[in-house]
């Protein structure tokens, strides 16, 4: 399963981001070679149309550029632009929905809609970001992630016996797991502030 990051660092792409940053064109230009086609295909997936794809994907190259210096780690910038692209096509599909009309109680019906829409359409792309995160961790703790969500409320001795581990290793083995699937989260910077 590939990753959500749009690509994968280089080994200079912090370097890179710090020339871009400091007024650099040609460091600049080779930042945009290098994750222009990734980022497209990034914005494909919400299956926009053609234009406002493009319109998305030059959002998210001028975003990025005026607010570079907000970029917390360069080697970074695949997932920064992940996370920019995906707010824009959120923002263009809620701005695609609105309704002008003088009816009221259709406004307020229509922005419910809209606001629901826009939930579950967040709620599904991070689900399917979820899993194809859980997808690239190790056999034991896919198994123990599936095992743990199976149900509302689950029993670790249940756990175990489904496992075949020792009731007590399920505990440790959880937050190790765990542990690394919010660092994989946060290698893409998705994070809970990702729906506000």
């Amino acid at each position: 399963m590939q990753s959500t990051t749009i690509a994968p660092p280089d080994d200079d792409t912090a370097e890179l981001v710090a020339a871009a940053r400091a007024g650099d064109g040609v460091a600049w230009r080779r930042l945009v070679l290098r994750y222009d086609g990734p980022l497209r295909a990034r914005v494909r997936r919400f299956r926009l149309g053609h234009e406002d794809a493009q319109d998305v994907v030059q959002t998210t190259w001028l975003i990025a550029l005026q607010h570079l210096d907000r970029l917390e780690r360069d080697d970074r910038l695949g997932g920064w632009l992940t996370t920019i692209a995906a707010r824009e096509c959120l923002r263009l599909i809620r701005r695609r929905r609105e309704v002008c009309t003088s009816d009221l109680a259709a406004i307020d019906s229509a922005v419910d809609n809209v606001a629901a829409a826009n939930r579950e359409f967040a709620r599904r792309w991070l689900s399917r970001t979820i899993t194809e995160v859980v997808d690239e961790l190790p056999a034991s703790h896919r198994a123990l992630f599936h095992a743990l969500t199976e149900a509302a409320d689950p029993h670790y001795a249940e756990v175990a016996r489904k496992l075949g581990r020792p009731i007590g290793s399920i505990g440790p083995s959880r937050a190790r797991c765990f542990k690394r699937l919010r660092g994989m989260l946060e290698t893409r910077e998705v994070g809970a502030d990702f729906l506000d």
